[in-house]
């Protein structure tokens, strides 16, 4: 296949070299078992220090007595004479390295020095390199292996390709697929990603036909802006990524460090950026599989909406809990469905989805492609979902019952898949059956199943949302606000609504601000050095008329007390909100995806209850809207216990005007912080807020 891209040489090389080749070099072994078992018709050459034959072929003492050329080498030396075989291998004209040896940047220090130099000579001859610390890579599609993943046979290529920092998760990934008749295009290992990374790889596959999947194991993003780029090329093909990204724990970051050297980066932004992108993130190599398999095969679904099919009622139960867990749509069926399954189904008291075709099904085989096809056509139906184990045996149990299945599953018009009642290995015999009745992937068991159609339908609504576009930036502020007055201030000017405060530098013009203001006040020291005022006894809440004077003094002087050298510019006398809920919304500036707007309960429920939503800028109000909905907060939102309800899209509209509150504060800004952001009905009010600045702020 003809290609124009600048990894083709890389993986697709019609020429490649194994350095270090040898019948003693455990990695070398591998290396020429995966090039003979993929079958690869291009040019072999082996090369080691003494020029000694191995696999029965001649070898040259380099790279440079080859006198062919070659596209890609294979460096399995130790890392002690890595720089010196890549000099090598540049020399004599190749111009692409895979390069096993570990001890680089994750283990710092020299490690991290030794790579540094490597990337540097490599990137003077414009050399690509597939590592360091890396097992390789494997083209199904085009028979090349090379590099020490185990080799893992299957029947020929399939739709997902995987991507993988670890070889050994991708052997993984190999071995289960194998187990249940999944079939790979790629198999590629990142290892350190020293100047190819998974963003590369994406943007590479995302361009080759036969990829309906791409599979990703990651630790850290080494360029969000490149992977930004190619997860939404990658959307816009249509072409799913689901991937697992190490990071949830607190201590995988050590373990993330010392494997690969990788920063793994704030978990929950991730989860935002997945979220923008369309990316489906899962936790296990089950899962991923899975996923993968069901994307490929299904493609997108319209509408989201899924119909179960099954003869047990158990499975129906089963399957409507964890549709409810994992976010899939179950509808009940239409009018016009009801009565065509009422024709086939007339002795059935119930006609929900999930369908219990209950013992009819074995009275009635046929049932099998009737039922199927009626409700795949019903109007809120994007996908049907049959339950049936694959055959295990020849001839199998109730053969009549799997052919019609098949037919059904195989020749639906609207995606229609199999899937069974646990998890079971596909033999030769289900992998025939399935391949007679055309049907891509048969997924295992129903909690693998419900979670990967829960990621279906997720992906399928993110290609029509909205893509966020730039937007103005609004005024932006003569001098940085630092004062919560001066802050609340740049907040109104871009259209947030914020609560009337006074500002008051005496006693006297306290107790006039209360009056004026009418109603219980609070009373708060205004002040660029202090951050958070009540910890230095800076805000005295609840206060009228002649009282709060007397709090102005008693912020003053607690104020002083705590922190003298703080310079107190007075007091803000703000109006007190009850019956209501707030919310925090802030912005923060993440060290690789730029400004992240959360969202969630404020007050002291945001470090007791941790209920925010994340939010990538720029936001579409309609993004910030849903993750409103989906959360916590949105019950109470919505009205409860005497809180009237709010309108979801004004609430996020003001959220994202926040955001671009904050964006127009320029690059020095570190955070912007409105808390509480007072919400009861139609009233919504910053009534707190503050900025961090960074070290040129």
């Amino acid at each position: 296949m003809t290609r124009e891209h600048r990894l083709d040489a890389l993986l697709n090389p019609s020429s490649v070299a194994i350095v270090g080749a040898s019948e003693r070099n455990h990695y070398s072994n591998l290396a020429m078992t995966a090039l003979e078992g993929i079958g690869y018709r291009g040019g072999v050459h082996l090369v080691n220090r003494r020029g000694a034959p191995a696999y029965g072929r001649a070898s040259a003492i380099d790279c440079r007595s080859i006198g062919e050329r070659v596209d890609t080498a294979y460096l399995c030396v130790p890392y002690e004479a890595i720089l010196d075989a890549a000099a090598d291998a540049i020399a004599a004209g190749v111009g692409n390295l895979v390069v096993l040896a570990g001890g680089f940047a994750e283990v710092g220090g020299e490690g991290a020095a030794r790579q540094a130099e490597l990337a540097r000579l490599c990137a003077s001859a414009g050399v690509r390199v597939l590592g360091p610390n890396c097992l390789g890579f494997r083209n199904l599609l085009d028979r090349v292996a090379l590099g020490s993943i185990p080799f893992v046979p299957q029947e020929g290529p399939g739709s997902v390709a995987v991507v993988a920092v670890s070889g050994s998760v991708a052997t993984a990934i190999a071995r289960y697929g194998a187990q249940q008749g999944v079939d790979f295009t790629h198999l590629i290992a990142t290892g350190n990603e020293m100047n190819v990374s998974s963003a590369d790889l994406v943007d590479y596959l995302v361009q080759v036909p036969e990829v309906r999947a791409i599979a990703l194991f990651l630790e850290g993003i080494t360029d969000a802006a490149a992977f930004t780029a190619a997860a939404e090329r990658a959307l816009a093909a249509r072409t799913p990524l689901v991937a697992i990204k190490a990071g949830a724990a607190p201590a995988t970051a050590a373990i993330a460090a010392a494997h690969t050297n990788a920063v793994v980066g704030d978990d929950r932004v991730f989860d935002a950026v997945c979220r923008r992108l369309g990316i489906s993130r899962v936790g296990t190599v089950e899962e991923l599989v899975t996923t993968a398999a069901l994307l490929a095969d299904t493609g997108p679904i319209r509408p989201t909406g899924v119909a179960v099919v099954s003869m047990s009622g158990g499975v129906c139960e089963i399957a409507s809990d964890l549709g409810a867990a994992t976010g899939v749509e179950l509808p009940e069926f239409a009018p016009e469905t009801r009565a065509e399954l009422r024709e086939v189904l007339s002795d059935l008291g119930q006609l929900h989805n999930p369908l219990d075709l209950t013992g009819a099904a074995v009275r009635d085989e046929s049932l099998w492609t009737s039922v199927p096809d009626i409700v795949s056509r019903d109007p809120a139906v994007g996908l049907t979902l049959v339950n049936w184990d694959v055959p295990a045996t020849d001839p199998p149990r109730m053969p009549t019952t799997l052919e019609l299945i098949g037919r059904a599953v195989g020749g639906a018009a609207r995606p229609t898949a199999l899937f069974t009642n646990h998890e079971q290995p596909v033999n030769s015999h289900g992998r025939a059956y399935l391949a007679r009745h055309g049907i891509g992937f048969a997924a295992p068991g129903q909690r693998h199943v419900m979670a990967a159609v829960g990621h279906l339908t997720r992906w399928s609504r993110s290609l029509d949302a909205p893509r966020p576009a730039p937007t103005p930036a609004g005024p932006a502020p003569a001098t940085p606000p630092r004062t919560e007055r001066e802050v609340l201030a740049h907040l109104a000017a871009h259209g947030v609504p914020v609560a009337p405060v006074l500002v008051a530098t005496t006693v006297a013009e306290a107790q006039a601000a209360a009056e004026r203001i009418g109603g219980p006040v609070a009373v708060k020291v205004l002040s660029a050095d202090i951050a958070h005022k009540s910890e230095v006894g800076g805000v005295v809440l609840g206060v009228e008329g002649a009282a709060a004077g007397e709090a102005f003094g008693r912020v003053v002087a607690s104020v002083h007390s705590a922190v003298p050298e703080a310079e107190i510019d007075g007091v803000l006398v703000a109006p007190m909100r009850t019956g209501g809920v707030e919310l925090l919304v802030g912005v923060v500036r993440d060290p690789q995806w730029g400004l992240v707007l959360a969202v969630g309960l404020g007050g002291f429920w945001v470090e007791a209850l941790d209920e925010t939503v994340l939010h990538l800028l720029p936001a579409p109000v309609a993004e910030v809207a849903a993750g409103l909905a989906s959360s916590r907060v949105g019950r109470l939102l919505r009205g409860y216990r005497g809180i009237p309800p709010t309108d979801l899209t004004r609430l996020a509209e003001v959220a994202v005007g926040i955001g671009e509150a904050a964006a127009a504060c320029g690059p020095d800004l570190a955070a912007l912080e409105v808390n509480p952001l007072f919400v009861r009905g139609d009233r919504i009010e910053a009534l707190d807020a503050l900025t961090t600045w960074g070290a040129a702020g």
